[in-house]
């Protein structure tokens, strides 16, 4: 009976080795992904972005909602990273609304969100006119017209406030000679600063 309920233990003990996922910091995440692998966010480079964001000069209304998703099953693997969804107004007049996004509960899959990522920068910035801090998150930005631009973001601060200062890339792709370009970005490209709410 002992030899049994050890050989039960060993067993249960094996499994639960192979069942365990690495768990990487997505600081030393390379281009290889492993499969089942968590790549966290284990030293919270990512919290210092969570928010509302909002710039409002009187012409130009723009407001950001960044929230981090822990763990988030992308498929073949999980990872902590920021979600986002963005209001953008001229003239009092609303282009884009997409906040309502962030608490619609049929969104399960963290890449359907308009903003998403956890790449992070520490290269050559274009905020250099800015800042000698070279470090940012570089996200992805869809446009509900199909546009899709890359944003960095760093954290900042304006007057005294908290704030972010996004650099929002807008440029036309086309894929194949004879495709159309992909449409003009509703979110003119362009340096941003805004202040937490």
């Amino acid at each position: 009976m002992k030899n049994i309920l050890f050989t039960l233990i060993f067993a249960i003990s094996i499994l639960s080795c192979k069942a365990q996922q690495p768990i990487i910091s997505i600081e030393d995440a390379t281009a290889e992904e492993i499969e089942n692998a968590y790549y966290k966010d284990t030293n919270n480079i990512l919290d210092p972005f969570v928010g509302s964001w909002v710039l409002n000069d009187g012409t130009t209304y723009l407001k950001i909602v960044f929230e981090k998703k822990i763990m988030a099953n992308t498929g073949n693997y999980f990872e902590d990273l920021l979600i986002g969804e963005f209001q953008y107004k001229e003239n009092n007049i609303e282009l884009v609304n997409t906040l309502p996004n962030l608490t619609d509960s049929t969104i399960t899959n963290v890449f359907k969100y308009s903003i998403n990522g956890n790449y992070f920068m520490l290269n050559t910035s274009p905020f250099e006119d800015y800042t000698t801090d070279s470090f940012r998150m570089n996200l992805s930005m869809s446009e509900p017209n199909g546009c899709v631009s890359n944003l960095d973001v760093r954290v900042a601060t304006v007057n005294g406030q908290q704030a972010i200062q996004i650099f929002k890339r807008g440029f036309l792709i086309t894929l194949e000679p004879g495709e159309p370009a992909s449409p003009e970005p509703i979110i003119p490209a362009g340096f941003y600063f805004l202040i937490k709410e």
